[in-house]
Order: C-alpha cells, then sequence, then structure tokens
C-alpha cells in the first residue's frame, strides 16, 4: 500500500501504491542514505548523511522525531509492527530505539563505521555489519552483543528472517555467510569469487539473494551452500530484494 524512498535530493518520500504524486516529502539536511517502512505502512524510519535517525507517521511529513548520532546513518530497519528501529552509523555504533522515544534504549560501539542493521519482524534480534570485518548478533534487552563472527573483510550487508532465527551476511571477503542465532559459527559460507554487496532472505529463512561485483545474482536454499542458481548481469548489481515466502527476487544492476 505505501512506499518509502531516500534521495540524494536530501529528501524522504512517501507514496501511496496508487499515484506517483508523493502524499508528502521531508527535507533533511543531506543525503537520504536509508529508509526502512513497517509492515502496515504506519511508520518510516529515515538515515541522513546529516547524522540523523528520524522517525514518521505515514501521516504526517513531519518528524516524530530524530535523534543526531555522530555521524551519517546509511542503514535502518524497522520491526514489521513499528515498535522497534535499529539504525547503523558511520560513528561505529549501533542503535536501537522505541518508537515512542528518541532517546536510543541502547547503542553499542563496534571497531568502524555500521554499514547495515536488520531487525527481526518482531525486533526481538537486531544484526549488523561493520567495517571491522565483523557480524554482529543483539537482543533487543541488551546492548552486549549476543556473538560476533569476523570474516576477512568488510560486512556490507546483513538480513534477517522474520523470527530471528536465521542471519545472513555479505563480506568483501567475496563470501556470503549463513548464521542461526544460537551461534557465530557459520552453518555455511559461499565463495563467489568477487565483493559480495547485498543479501537477502526470505521471511521463513528458507531462501537467501546475494549479489555483487561479479555482476551475478544467487540464489540459495538456507540448507546447502551450492546456490540453486545464479544470473549474470552486465554490471554490477547494488541491490536485491525476496519476497516474504521466497517466490520472487528483484534486483538491481
Amino acid at each position: 500500500e505505501y512506499i518509502a524512498a531516500g534521495s540524494e535530493d536530501k529528501k524522504v518520500y512517501l507514496f501511496d501504491r496508487d499515484s506517483g504524486t508523493p502524499l508528502w516529502s521531508y527535507e533533511t539536511g543531506s543525503n537520504v542514505e536509508s529508509v526502512s517502512i513497517s509492515a502496515d505502512g504506519e511508520y518510516i524510519a529515515a538515515g541522513s548523511g546529516d547524522d540523523k535517525v528520524y522517525l514518521f507517521d505515514k501521516d504526517s511529513s513531519t518528524p516524530l522525531w530524530s535523534y543526531t548520532t555522530g555521524a551519517g546513518v546509511p542503514s535502518v530497519a524497522i520491526s514489521a509492527d513499528g515498535e522497534y528501529i535499529a539504525a547503523g552509523s558511520w560513528d561505529n555504533k549501533v542503535y536501537l530505539f522505541d518508537k515512542d522515544s528518541s532517546t536510543p534504549l541502547w547503542s553499542y560501539t563496534t571497531g568502524s563505521d555500521v554499514y547495515s542493521v536488520a531487525i527481526s519482524a518482531d525486533g526481538e534480534y537486531i544484526a549488523a555489519g561493520s567495517y571491522d570485518h565483523k557480524v554482529y548478533l543483539f537482543d533487543k534487552d541488551s546492548g552486549t552483543p549476543l556473538w560476533n563472527y569476523a570474516t576477512g573483510d568488510v560486512v556490507l550487508s546483513v538480513a534477517i528472517s522474520a523470527a530471528g532465527e536465521y542471519i545472513i551476511a555479505s563480506s568483501y571477503d567475496y563470501n556470503v555467510y549463513l548464521f542461526d542465532k544460537e551461534g557465530s559459527t557459520p552453518l555455511w559460507n559461499y565463495s563467489t569469487g568477487s565483493e559480495v554487496d547485498w543479501v537477502a532472505i526470505s521471511a521463513d529463512g528458507e531462501y537467501i539473494a546475494a549479489a555483487g561485483f561479479d555482476h551475478k545474482v544467487y540464489l540459495f536454499d538456507k540448507g546447502n551452500s551450492t546456490p540453486l542458481w545464479n544470473y549474470t548481469t552486465e554490471d554490477w548489481v547494488r541491490s536485491v530484494a525476496i519476497s516474504a515466502d521466497g517466490e520472487y527476487i528483484t534486483a538491481g544492476s
């Protein structure tokens, strides 16, 4: 029903699916690096290069609140019901917010820029990927990681299944990693031979999409590190997404 977008024109936009005219737009102080929308479309989170995290209600372009971090915010993620918002910042921190307050429930300092965060549907689990080469998993009730795992290079993308059972991560060490929430040892990893820039996971964790610098889109079943298939595009694939049931995969190149 609703589509949120962030642009280098510094604006957050909200659309209804029936019209190309925005319901509203809001101008931040810099490029909008990331947006995330709750399952019912009621709440929209945004992260901007102006060092702020924003939360909006769909009915107004005036933010419910904003919070100033120590640097730009390249990644935000919101739980299905809009109750919890995770953010990753170039100030090396992972933040978790409740929708009712701009004061973080907690923050955690990693060893470098945090480029990607993901949150389970119920907000219970938060995954993060950092330039310090690590994947982190948190429980919403604590700013101390449940675990972390050191890859061989920068971690640019993480995704988590709806129930938080499975975490997928991509690294510039050329690997896609799959984790179970119970432990930091990967269930498997797969080397594409080039930097992996983006990953996505179906709601039940059964299917994983990945893409990156090798101009390919990959689809995996969680039970096997060998791709079900791959597709060659004509250039770098910057983003992939997968439907909740895993039936459809979209990619942008």
